[in-house]
């Protein structure tokens, strides 16, 4: 989705309450996500007992973390670390506070609007800050409010404390009320009393929310009050004036491969490789410097799962001026092996060579396309919930347009639910599964109709999708519609991707008749294939796993925490390097691995249990 739409989005979401569209769509803010309950759990229980002194500069601007903060840096793991919730990062990633605690639930102690209640908190490491106030330390930050998601209240705020350790206690030195949605602003804190000069100094950034108070619609009642934080930097020998990010730097992901898909089913995607793939995947960066930079880009492809790459596109070079950003399109041309397993991964690396003194953490960004069972339009993460609610939404409808590229048969749907406040989309709201034909462009006759009653699940797995399988598989063949019918007048809340709608009209809804949806993204609806040759769901739907280990980044030693079962197998772990040049190759005979011989950098790890491979990032840190 172009940054014009992701704007429009972001103010339509960001209205007074919940968004109605003709009083029968509407959208609502995000509670939670599976990602984020899963992985604050593993980091929260996985806690260093050791930590060390951190020394100057502390700098970190999230490009390199994923769901939760750097370890390194960070000390807790309240803030949801990700690149999909903030308008136009000037790199790569943000820190994101709101209403869910670590667990990934509304806080216990929340209230209703408009009293406010404080929520999440990212605390710094403890720092060796024992300099003279002549060093001229400065603590400086970005920060948005509500992004692509729900606007913090006037009552609400985003607040930065330092620890004094005179008094042992936490003093609030900045704060900033609610506001409507802006650009990112700069922050700049200097620190010139002794009481934090110190060894023992930290930070933290805090924010206050409140809850609806509307008690007519208690779906409203969701995650809410956005703060988005990004760019934080402590050092010394800086001035007031020192604003300016000396940085060229990834501020987008990847687009899709494809023109309008994200995923594909790897059984169909050799006859739909010439009509679904996109001539270019493109990335953006910027110049956040204010002088113009000469900045080299690069493209390389690989194959991880077989540990093979292609040749990397012969790097280009451009001038950008000062704070531009640009869009570089890289050429697609890769030779698959369609004949080779029932899934496939890509990964595509893009990369920036810069001046010296850039910091070279947010100068790689990283893609990986998944080849599995299904077909998708978003990008596995929801900024917003969506469904039918109020009167004449009993037996309403919601379509999603796909097309079967070959003659195959439907298994079911993967769906990601968007919970609320007490959980009340669980309670007696129930719907059916529905396959219909086309009929020039929107939904026609109904081809299946499962006789099974759902309700919404909830799932704490790393995509938060919950898969629902037909009572028997449905045969489709060229374009086809997949949704649901309700048997209630309330919300079922399913996730919105607001980064990504396709230019064609591709959702419907029905309320008597047909009519296009105009919700401002795509919901979280995946159809899957039936392997009808085996009776059993093809097993490209099964997740490519990544296996659970920490710290992350680590120094010498990560420890790992394997799947149930296990013992009594050989666990053989692969190391490549981001080049993919494997690097090491060893059978694991404990549950920790020393990673000590390796330079600081990232790498990729493959461990492979019982013929079952597992895929995994780590940073080793210096």
């Amino acid at each position: 989705m172009n940054r014009a739409k992701s704007v429009i989005a972001c103010l339509i979401i960001s209205l007074p309450g919940v968004f109605t569209i003709q009083a029968q769509e509407v959208i609502t803010p995000l509670y939670k996500t599976g990602a984020a309950q899963q992985h604050h759990k593993l980091y929260s229980t996985k806690k260093s007992t050791t930590e060390s002194l951190l020394e100057l500069p502390i700098f970190d601007d999230f490009s390199n973390s994923s769901l939760v903060a750097d370890t390194g840096i960070w000390s807790d793991y309240n803030a949801f670390v990700n690149n999909n919730f903030a308008v136009n990062p000037i790199t790569n990633g943000v820190a994101t506070l709101d209403a869910l605690d670590a667990e990934g639930s509304i806080y216990s102690h929340a209230v209703l609007y408009p009293s406010s209640f404080v929520a999440d908190v990212l605390t710094s490491r403890s720092i060796n800050l024992d300099y003279p106030p002549s060093d001229s330390i400065y603590f400086s930050f970005l920060y948005q409010p509500g992004g692509l998601c729900d606007l913090p209240e006037e009552e609400d705020s985003l607040m930065v404390d330092f620890w004094a350790s005179d008094s042992s206690r936490w003093i609030n030195i900045w704060r900033v009320p609610g506001t409507g949605m802006h650009a990112f602003k700069h922050v700049m804190i200097p620190l010139t009393s002794q009481r934090f000069l110190t060894s023992d100094f930290k930070f933290r950034f805090r924010n206050r929310a409140s809850l609806s108070r509307n008690n007519d619609s208690p779906d409203k009642r969701s995650n809410v009050d956005y703060w988005h934080v990004d760019y934080v930097l402590l050092n010394k020998n800086r001035s007031a004036s020192d604003t300016i990010p000396r940085d060229v730097a990834f501020n987008t992901p990847f687009t899709s491969i494809f023109k309008e898909h994200t995923a594909v089913p790897w059984s169909h995607f050799e006859e739909a490789y010439n009509t679904t793939l996109a001539s270019f995947i493109s990335v953006g960066y910027r110049n956040n410097d204010s002088i113009t930079r000469n900045v080299t880009r690069s493209l390389s492809i690989l194959e991880p799962i077989y540990g093979e790459s292609q040749p990397d596109e012969t790097p280009t070079a451009q001038d950008l001026p000062a704070f531009e950003e640009t869009v570089v399109d890289f050429i697609l041309a890769y030779d698959l092996d369609f004949d080779r397993g029932d899934s496939a991964l890509l990964r595509f690396k893009a990369a920036l060579r810069t001046d010296e003194f850039d910091p070279k953490v947010n100068d790689t960004v990283i893609h990986d396309q998944l080849f599995r069972d299904y077909y998708a339009y978003d990008d596995g993460t929801a900024e917003a919930g969506y469904g039918l609610r109020g009167d004449g939404t009993v037996n309403g409808m919601v379509a999603v347009r796909h097309h079967s590229y070959v003659p195959d048969m439907l298994g079911g749907i993967y769906i990601f639910f968007n919970q609320v406040y007490d959980s009340i989309n669980l309670k007696n709201y129930t719907f059916n599964l529905m396959v219909w034909n086309d009929a020039g462009g929107i939904p026609g006759s109904i081809l299946w109709e499962d006789p099974t009653i759902r309700r919404p699940v909830y799932t704490p797995s790393y995509s938060g999708f919950v898969k629902y399988e037909f009572t028997e598989p449905v045969p489709v063949d060229g374009a086809f519609y997949v949704g649901w019918k309700q048997y209630k007048e309330y919300l079922l809340n399913v996730g919105l991707d607001l980064n990504n709608r396709p230019d064609s009209p591709l959702m419907y809804y029905n309320i008597g008749s047909w009519s296009e949806s105009e919700a401002p993204g795509m919901i979280l609806l995946r159809p899957y294939m039936y392997d009808s040759s085996t009776g059993v769901e093809s097993s490209a739907g099964q997740e490519i796993k990544a296996l659970q280990f920490y710290p992350n980044p680590a120094h010498d030693r990560i420890w790992f925490q394997f799947p149930s079962g296990y013992k009594g197998h050989d666990i053989l772990i692969d190391i490549f390097d981001t080049s993919g040049r494997k690097l090491h190759h060893s059978v694991l005979r404990s549950n920790s691995l020393d990673v000590s011989g390796f330079s600081p950098g990232l790498y990729y790890l493959r461990t492979t249990i019982s013929g079952e491979p597992y895929f995994s990032k780590i940073l080793i840190n210096p």
